[in-house]
């Protein structure tokens, strides 16, 4: 299997489809990373239910350590994140967000910022460059705030020129013709006058490289964090990976995906909306 293949993130199991075992996994994924809703790696890994469980056990034991938070949490301070141009709630309140709606942008932001992080540093100690010296980190306290997310729309609820705007923005920090479309952006297409305004921001962002640096220094944190985690992975369920499943998640991690990207992007983006107030 090629290392550059692209899952279509649209088509992939949504959670709502999910039955039987694959539903359950799905809800104990959900329950252990303690995260409202899945990101598109386990619904593509959920077409077949053998990978689909043989990557989340070889995956969970990571997560009672605490050590997954303790690694995000490193991610969160010491990356170089992109520092958006500001953006005023006057300009929110113009693209048509109401303050209700931008809470609702923040919790879907802050939920796959979430989830895609601990993704990305967990599933490096599935496939790790340079495994490395397990180092126990002091526990961190999490102080999460649950709230409903609206539903993921379907690509035929979103109008075509909203479509594009989706595509725009999450062309940013690709890295080959087709990264794959990053199900946060999807997320956000009921706002298309602010995804307006967010690729506006990428857009100079992009033209200064402080998308590039930012997601170089998430990319360079998850190895080393991802590295120290290999000891607590589950061997023997590795060992029932298929090569798709190691492929799927490789290609997560470095492939023309590169969810370091979405943490990258997503944070900034996050922290932009954060800042207005």
């Amino acid at each position: 299997m090629s290392k550059d293949i692209v899952h279509d993130t649209v088509a992939a199991l949504s959670e709502s489809d999910a039955t039987g075992e694959i539903a359950k996994i799905f809800a104990d994924i959900r329950s252990t990373m303690q995260i409202p809703m899945l990101t598109s790696i386990w619904r593509i890994l959920a077409d077949s239910e053998a990978d689909l469980n043989s990557t989340w056990k070889a995956v969970k034991p990571l997560y009672p350590t605490g050590q997954p938070e303790a690694a995000l949490a490193r991610i969160r301070s010491e990356t170089a994140f992109p520092e958006l141009n500001p953006i005023s709630l006057g300009e929110i309140s113009e693209a048509g967000v109401t303050s209700e709606e931008l809470l609702s942008v923040k919790a879907i932001l802050a939920a796959y910022n979430r989830s895609n992080t601990l993704n990305l540093l967990t599933q490096t100690a599935l496939v790790p460059d340079h495994p490395g010296e397990y180092v126990a980190y002091p526990a961190v306290e999490t102080n999460l705030v649950p709230r409903d997310l609206p539903r993921l729309l379907p690509r035929e609820e979103i109008d075509d020129s909203v479509w594009e705007i989706v595509l725009q923005v999450n062309s940013y920090g690709t890295q080959g013709e087709n990264p794959g479309l990053a199900t946060i952006f999807r997320h956000l297409a009921y706002w298309p006058n602010l995804l307006a305004l967010m690729q506006s921001r990428l857009t100079n962002a992009q033209e200064q490289g402080t998308i590039s640096i930012g997601a170089d220094s998430v990319t360079e944190i998850a190895a080393e964090e991802g590295g120290r985690m290999t000891q607590l992975r589950d061997e023997a369920a590795l060992i029932k990976m298929s090569d798709y499943a190691r492929e799927t998640v490789t290609n997560y991690v470095r492939g023309p995906f590169k969810c370091a990207r979405i943490v990258n992007i997503g944070t900034a983006l996050s922290r932009w909306l954060n800042a207005a107030g």
